[in-house]
């Protein structure tokens, strides 16, 4: 006797693809926690073997804190994915313009120093967006700060803001090609970047190289 298929409801398929997304956002995370750890406890080991000379013992404790100083770092964007995926949004109209002025300001000493130029272009009129201004200027943040990586002095990096049918469509790309892949820092960076961007319901695409990121959003009301 035939017995029946049961298909797994909507809700159902939904929450399982949320735990596998979370799943692989936390393997990347602690892919890229691996290597300063490793090479930390090969320092620490080091500085305390039988003769090693005062400036050698230095030298060491730099590199430890360094590694020690990462390590802070991709466990604070650890914590920050865990409440990306697990704190609900707090989704409202969100002025773009202001959002994008903190961030291109937040950057604007990095970019100036590495001899790389921001070319912003944003449409007039510009509507809010509905969505959560703090994750949306954190994905932003993530975006440029991994264009910025990956750029050389004399690069041109674009922020392109497009409305149409609704939408918002935030990009950031540098279209010079760099031929290296993304390590695992800046993987892990723009991992945060899509949990942000998925939280609040928005769209998150990106390509390596030549680098760019797409972040859309919708519009609080239609658009013209």
């Amino acid at each position: 006797m035939p017995s029946d298929t049961l298909e797994p409801c909507p809700s159902t398929v939904v929450k399982n693809d949320e735990l596998a997304r979370f799943c692989a956002y936390m393997a990347e995370g602690l892919h890229a926690m691996a290597q300063p750890l490793t090479i930390l406890r090969s320092t620490v080991a080091a500085s305390a073997a039988p003769g090693v000379t005062p400036a050698g013992q230095r030298r060491y404790l730099e590199l430890s804190t360094q590694h020690v100083e990462r390590t802070c770092g991709l466990f604070e964007c650890l914590q920050d994915l865990v409440i990306a995926s697990h704190v609900k949004a707090d989704r409202g109209p969100v002025e773009l313009l202001e959002v994008l002025a903190l961030v291109v300001e937040d950057h604007k000493a990095l970019l100036e120093t590495s001899a790389i130029e921001l070319r912003v272009l944003v449409p007039d009129g510009l509507l809010p967006v509905l969505g959560d201004a703090a994750r949306t200027m954190q994905a932003l943040s993530a975006a440029l700060k991994v264009a910025a990586s990956v750029s050389s002095p004399g690069s041109v990096i674009e922020l392109q803001v497009t409305a149409r049918n609704g939408l918002v469509e935030l990009m950031v790309q540098n279209m010079r090609i760099h031929g290296r892949s993304l390590n695992s820092s800046q993987r892990l960076t723009l991992v945060l970047a899509e949990a942000n961007v998925r939280s609040q319901q928005g769209k998150f695409e990106c390509t390596e190289d030549p680098f760019r990121v797409s972040i859309t959003l919708p519009l609080q009301e239609g658009y013209p």
